[in-house]
């Protein structure tokens, strides 16, 4: 006969032999995407800061296919924006349009001239780790990627430039002539790894 202790050390020995093994709590989900608070940035230009009269064109001109390499391979899309209202720096039109999946390529069109302006720095811009719809609310464009404003001469670009993620971040430019100057941009790093993001501004 076993004894009462026996039995008791017998029972503890089966519990155990088919009780769970002990999980480890689940790691933290990594956030990747680029928020409004990765991109705030006091030293950045602001619309104010670049002042625009907006004006009112009477006729559109014809596109200028000569005056940029694009404007004869988009020379569709860029048509029909010629024929819109301005949108941008009192007399110009911010145009964008798809190049893949959460990917746009962007121009501005001199809607007096109909000289197309593109910027020299990157000619497309991505945004699949973007989720800043809230960042510089107020103004009037309507892609994910374009902040700007008619009474303004600021182009704000924001995403992954030619879907380079290294270089995320907002990229701000403003119209002189026909030229696109880039006068600061801040650049957002994700750290997968650890869910940290650095951040860095250059002029």
């Amino acid at each position: 006969m076993y004894s009462n202790l026996n039995l008791t050390g017998l029972l503890c020995v089966l519990l155990a032999s088919i009780a769970p093994p002990t999980q480890e709590p689940p790691a933290p989900s990594v956030v990747c995407d680029v928020t409004t608070a990765d991109l705030s940035d006091t030293k950045a230009p602001t619309f104010a800061e670049h002042p625009a009269v907006s004006q009112k064109v009477v006729s559109a001109p014809r596109l200028d296919l000569k005056s940029n390499p694009i404007a004869t391979t988009y020379r569709t899309v860029l048509r029909r924006e010629l024929v819109e209202a301005p949108n941008y720096a009192g007399h110009y039109r911010v145009a964008f349009w798809g190049c893949g999946t959460s990917c746009a390529m962007f121009a501005v069109i001199d809607l007096k001239t109909g000289k197309v302006i593109t910027a020299r720095e990157f000619a497309a811009v991505s945004g699949v780790h973007l989720a800043a719809d809230d960042f510089l609310p107020g103004t009037e464009s309507d892609g994910w990627g374009f902040r700007y404003k008619r009474n303004s001469s600021l182009l704000v670009v924001l995403g992954d430039p030619d879907e380079n993620e290294s270089r995320s971040g907002a990229y701000y430019f403003v119209v002189r002539g026909e030229t696109l100057h880039l006068i600061h941009a801040t650049r957002v790093n994700k750290d997968c790894s650890n869910s940290n993001a650095r951040q860095t501004k250059k002029p």
